[in-house]
């Protein structure tokens, strides 16, 4: 039986509208009526990711790919940032092939490019949801930066030069994928062995440490609730999604998934827009309950 259910957001559990469905947010509550733990599994920060459920529930997180992990109360019990030598070399290499790119911190989020920060969110927003014009897409971003967390800078020297800011994450962005972003993931791969390369759209790459992927949060926040992982399931949709797809006892592709997502996944669930988590979710609750007649 299912006692553990972790979700991704973008593409997942935001419909096409960047938004959490009254269907989606009252599964989760039901999930945790019936005693299933829920837990949010994103790239975003916990400040990016708490705004989408307006406080109408309050289930864990595993945020930044796996870099931070928050009880279901925000209290912060992991975090694994990139080592110093490895943010050195990856920073390196995006500034000698002029790849725009933003820190993510353990204070915060920074860009050095408002004009590029905005026409990249336009082009993630396109890219996870066809139907969306750019010219929609860009309206719908100029009012979310006004609320997003991010701070503007100059230059990234004076944060990356202090060393009580750890460098969570990286996170690069190009509309070119094949002739820049695939290069870039395959040399870093090669060449920088305590970080992994993942991805939440086909123009962005998210660079980690080693020991920040979902898969591995999500199977130690469930050790930590006794939850066997044959108990856990996880739904996703993207690159970023892989090892928690492949570690958790059930994985679910969304419809919309990317291939190799929907190949590695042993059970397919509908669209982001058709609010394809509260779908799936549905049937482990009503599962759970024939199994306790």
């Amino acid at each position: 039986m299912i006692k553990l259910i972790a979700s991704d957001m973008d593409g997942t559990l935001l419909n096409d509208k960047m938004a959490v469905s009254d269907r989606n947010i009252q599964a989760i509550k039901d999930a945790q009526k019936n005693g299933i733990e829920f837990i949010i599994a994103t790239g975003r920060s916990l400040d990016e990711a708490k705004p989408f459920l307006k406080n109408r529930v309050h289930p864990g997180y595993i945020t930044l790919n796996g870099a931070e992990v928050y009880d279901e109360n925000e209290k912060l019990i992991s975090s694994n940032p990139i080592s110093e030598k490895s943010k050195t070399e990856v920073i390196n290499y995006l500034k000698e092939h002029k790849i725009y790119f933003e820190v993510v911190t353990n204070k915060g989020i920074f860009s050095d490019n408002k004009d590029l920060r905005v026409s990249s969110l336009a082009e993630l927003l396109v890219k996870l949801n066809p139907s969306t014009t750019y010219e929609q897409a860009l309206q719908d971003t100029l009012a979310r930066v006004k609320l997003t967390p991010m701070n503007f800078v100059d230059s990234y020297d004076k944060i990356l030069n202090d060393p009580s800011y750890k460098v969570m994450k990286l996170l690069a962005f190009s509309g070119k994928d094949t002739e820049v972003l695939v290069p870039l993931r395959k040399d870093i791969e090669k060449n920088i062995d305590d970080v992994v390369v993942t991805s939440s759209s086909p123009n962005n790459v998210e660079i980690n440490s080693i020991d920040a992927q979902k898969g591995i949060a999500l199977l130690q926040f469930a050790k930590d609730k006794n939850i066997s992982q044959e108990e856990t399931m996880a739904i996703g949709d993207n690159l970023n999604d892989e090892s928690m797809i492949r570690d958790a006892g059930v994985g679910v592709a969304m419809k919309n998934a990317i291939p190799a997502i929907a190949k590695l996944a042993q059970i397919q669930t509908d669209n982001n827009v058709n609010d394809g988590v509260a779908q799936i979710v549905e049937k482990v609750i009503a599962k759970a309950k024939n199994q306790n007649k």
